[in-house]
């Protein structure tokens, strides 16, 4: 482990002094340099980022070699972060891809900087995301590949304690990104290859980490593989929340968000709508140094959600929800047992007057439905899903679960979501498919060397359902699309 880190700080004093030149020589330049980022690295203080308002702090909280390497003082930011992944998927089963194993090597590296005074900050996030080695029909497009863009631009100001009443607020206007409690509907990608940004502003108010109040207006930025990222101003995305964390036993959140869009000349094809929804849950007993209070104790998490407007000519009503209950017992390797049920409607007659398929809007998918990335068979529409998950930790830095899960349609008549390349997605319209979509068994390991150098690798098989073998040749499934899919991937990633 000593050795590793060793290379790992070697790593990043040759990857960040390169270009430097003379401008300090001799050995005492590089003992110095070692010095920082040694002491930075072992550092337990950790100045909060104005991100850390936006998103979970999990997402950008490691400590800043780069920064220490450079000797930046704290009014400054500066942070790098590379990820390579490979992953293969056999079988593929989406409309106008071809029945040969999609194979790829995908890349996503990050710069992440900023410059502070008093309460303000001014941030910037640049991202870049590509694939190598995909072919024609295979899986490629805005959600893998985003060369060279701008993830977050944006101005913020924190006030800890508003007239002495221990109310904060902190204030973003900009490009962000978001999360809203669950990530469920709106979320920070994480495994996928590119991220979602919004432009616009939020303001939240609350009483530091026990409860606030979060609004926000923006314009969902539409990711372009190789053009630079835009907004437009016929496609709005606004809302609000409220969040606590006063009770242990129950944490929670309720949301509205509201979605228009208005970017089609024909107004018959153009969408409005709300979603209102709420979440409740329990933790699951912490992963290290736990508390005899932690073992032998149910814990929970119950969503659920409403969407109610227009999607085109047509009256919406949706609906989703998602509830899991788990137990980690006290024993060694704190093995956690849960239960977990999601669904998300469906329209029963795609040609009447209704629509009833629920949207997904801004969600992440990964830690309730499988990995996403190249693979990523089911989205949170038209789906109904129950299953199991087994997770053990053998040491702090080790995690390791098991998933089974199985997977119908919720509606038969209604399409399979994110089922296409091209063209339409899957779809019986007569129904006589049936609703069975198959059962997958899953299992990942993450290890975590520190917080600057995180290994994955996972293995999934899907064992398709009668579904994909009863569609009619119509419906434009690949040659060899019914047959079991097996998805693998390794992935490293190093933060600097």
């Amino acid at each position: 482990m000593k050795r590793l880190r060793k290379l790992i700080i070697a790593g990043a004093i040759s990857l960040l002094s390169a270009g430097t030149g003379n401008a300090v020589a001799g050995d005492d330049f590089w003992y110095h340099v070692t010095k920082r980022i040694a002491k930075e690295y072992q550092a337990k203080e950790w100045q909060e980022l104005p991100d850390e308002a936006l998103i979970p702090a999990s997402k950008i909280k490691w400590n800043r070699l780069a920064k220490a390497a450079l000797n930046l003082p704290d009014w400054m930011e500066f942070s790098l972060s590379q990820r390579t992944r490979f992953e293969s998927v056999s079988h593929p089963w989406r409309r106008g891809q071809t029945g040969g194993t999609d194979a790829q090597l995908a890349l996503q590296s990050r710069i992440h900087a900023g410059v502070n005074h008093g309460p303000f900050w001014l941030m910037f996030e640049g991202q870049d995301s590509r694939t190598h080695f995909a072919e024609n029909h295979d899986f490629n497009g805005n959600t893998v590949t985003d060369t060279f863009d701008i993830l977050q631009l944006f101005g913020s100001a924190t006030f800890r304690n508003i007239n002495d009443t221990g109310l904060r607020a902190d204030f973003h206007v900009g490009r962000i990104t978001l999360q809203v409690g669950s990530g469920r509907l709106v979320g920070r990608n994480g495994f996928r290859n590119t991220t979602n940004s919004f432009d616009g502003a939020q303001l939240a108010v609350g009483n530091d980490k026990k409860w606030r109040i979060r609004a926000f207006l923006t314009a969902p930025v539409l990711i372009d593989p190789t053009e630079l990222d835009e907004s437009s101003h016929k496609r709005l995305f606004w809302g609000g929340a409220f969040e606590s964390t006063q009770m242990p036993w129950l944490n929670g959140e309720a949301y509205y968000f509201g979605l228009n869009d208005q970017r089609n000349a024909d107004q018959s094809k153009n969408t409005s709508f709300s979603t209102l929804g709420a979440r409740a849950y329990k933790s699951p007993a912490k992963s290290t140094r736990f508390v005899k209070r932690d073992f032998g104790k149910m814990d929970y998490e119950f969503e659920f959600a409403v969407q109610t407007g227009d999607k085109g000519a047509k009256d919406f009503f949706a609906y989703m929800g998602h509830a899991e209950l788990g137990y980690t017992v006290k024993m060694p390797w704190y093995p956690r047992f849960n239960g977990e049920y999601d669904y998300a409607s469906g329209t029963r007659d795609p040609s009447g007057s209704n629509h009833h398929t629920f949207d997904r809007l801004f969600g992440l998918r990964r830690s309730d439905l499988m990995q996403t990335g190249i693979f990523g068979p089911f989205f949170r529409s038209n789906i109904e899903s129950a299953g199991s998950r087994f997770s053990v930790q053998p040491r702090d830095d080790l995690k390791v679960f098991m998933k089974h899960h199985v997977w119908y349609l919720a509606e038969a008549k209604d399409a399979l979501a994110g089922s296409n390349l091209t063209g339409n997605a899957l779809q019986d319209s007569t129904g006589r498919s049936g609703r069975f979509l198959g059962h997958d068994l899953e299992l990942v390991a993450s290890w975590k060397l520190k917080n600057n150098l995180i290994v994955e690798a996972g293995y999934e098989h899907w064992f398709k359902g009668d579904y994909f073998k009863r569609l009619p040749t119509s419906a434009g499934l690949p040659a060899g699309g019914q047959k079991d899919s097996d998805y693998f991937f390794v992935s490293s990633e190093l933060r600097f």
